[in-house]
């Protein structure tokens, strides 16, 4: 009886064959066999960090998580970290802060000095990363911010603290873009919360909209606890402002686009900080959502290669756009990834890189990476200055259009044109 034989497939042959290279010396003949061999286990690597799952940031601090987890299955999935010619799956060790700023320090410094944790991510918002930065300072250890991007948190002369998404003063810039192209005459209002991320990204977007010869015809902020912001909003009605930018996170925005019918106020155009960008929004506003737009860090519809990459001259690392979106619904129990979620899973794929880059866990090493490292991920491209500030990843303008949100602005990854006036 003819026995199969197990293990070996004429496709393993054929590699096996051609992998065998004859060499001939003094008449000798020797043969190698080379065949690839995957890196052994060397361990993990212990990545520390809090995040908002209850309090005023949570539901972006729950889609930050779930970004974070799907990176890191993806990387452990793909070979994991290689250091020293060995592969290191990443591990996740996290505690929810309750969105707040007193729980940073005590958290962090558990996380370093009992937990061990290896390397830090940034809480959510910028309020808590600028509480947690002085720890990783004190510590020494590296800490990536996915979450906070107030300007002032980089003029603090910080050397183990590093941002991968934009920072504040340019989110509001990309909506001003459109306007003036297409709206130059147009009178503005700048209404938003009081917190440092909101009041960096206004007051940069005021400063901005007046250089490109807007006039601010009302500007005012309010309490981050804010639960009415009528008195705002009449007060730039009254003033005759055309169109309403600013707002802050997610509770607050919602609150803005809801109390917009309460003063009677229809602006020709909307644009709002964070709170757009969530689903949750549009769920909880339904009609009145419709043409609302906000600065988005990163969609899943902007597709971001290794083609492109390879035509900048940058190293590409991790997953496609696709292949994230992919895994993130299934993480996630079939939601789709917002930008918080992107540049959360963005930070993962950056200490990766750089951890690989420098081929070593050292801090010092790795921060030297970091310094200069310019690559491309899915979430874009990532740069800091000396400072630690992002300067190469671009922002996006979002609107929602019948229920499906779209980016509209720049014209180059845009899916449609931005529809204006809002209430049309």
């Amino acid at each position: 009886m003819l026995k199969r034989r197990v293990g070996i497939t004429t496709k393993t042959t054929a590699i096996i064959v051609a992998a065998i290279i004859l060499v001939v010396a003094g008449g000798t003949s020797a043969y190698y066999l080379t065949l690839p061999t995957k890196p052994p286990p060397g361990g993990t690597v212990k990545v520390g960090f809090s995040i908002s799952l209850t309090g005023s940031f949570n539901v972006e601090g729950a889609a930050s998580l779930n970004g974070m987890k799907t990176a890191t299955q993806w990387l452990n999935s793909n070979g994991g970290i290689i250091v020293n010619g060995k592969s290191y799956n990443m591990t996740l060790d996290y505690t929810d802060d309750a969105s707040q700023t007193s729980n940073i320090v005590p958290l962090y410094t558990k996380l370093v000095q009992q937990d061990n944790a290896q390397f830090l991510l940034a809480p959510y918002s910028s309020g808590l990363t600028a509480a947690a930065a002085p720890i990783a300072e004190q510590f020494g250890t590296i800490m990536l911010s996915h979450g906070g991007s107030a300007d002032s948190i980089w003029r603090q002369g910080y050397k183990n603290v590093f941002e991968v998404l934009s920072p504040a003063s340019t989110y509001l810039r990309v909506a001003i873009d459109w306007l003036k192209a297409n709206h130059p005459s147009d009178k503005l209002a700048v209404i938003y919360a009081g917190d440092s991320f909101s009041t960096t990204a206004a007051l940069a977007a005021i400063n901005y909209s007046k250089a490109q010869g807007f006039q601010v015809v009302y500007q005012s902020s309010y309490p981050t606890t804010v639960n009415d912001v009528t008195p705002q909003l009449t007060a730039a009605k009254s003033a005759g402002a055309d169109d309403l930018l600013g707002g802050g996170h997610f509770n607050d925005g919602l609150l803005l686009a809801k109390q917009l019918a309460q003063v009677g106020w229809t602006p020709k155009f909307i644009s709002l900080l964070v709170a757009v960008t969530e689903p949750t929004f549009q769920q909880q506003l339904g009609t009145a959502a419709n043409l609302v737009t906000g600065p988005s860090q990163w969609e899943h519809t902007v597709a971001y290669t290794s083609d492109q990459a390879k035509s900048l001259g940058l190293d590409w690392f991790g997953p496609t756009v696709a292949q994230f979106t992919q895994l993130y619904q299934q993480v996630s129990g079939g939601k789709t990834p917002t930008y918080h979620s992107g540049e959360a899973a963005g930070t993962i794929f950056v200490l990766a890189k750089a951890i690989q880059s420098a081929n070593s866990f050292d801090a010092t090493s790795v921060k030297q990476v970091l310094s200069s490292l310019n690559f491309m991920s899915f979430f874009g491209q990532f740069q800091v200055d000396q400072t630690g500030k992002q300067t190469a990843h671009a922002m996006v303008l979002v609107q929602w259009q019948n229920g499906v949100l779209k980016v509209v602005y720049p014209t180059t990854v845009a899916e449609t044109q931005p529809q204006y006036p809002y209430g049309a």
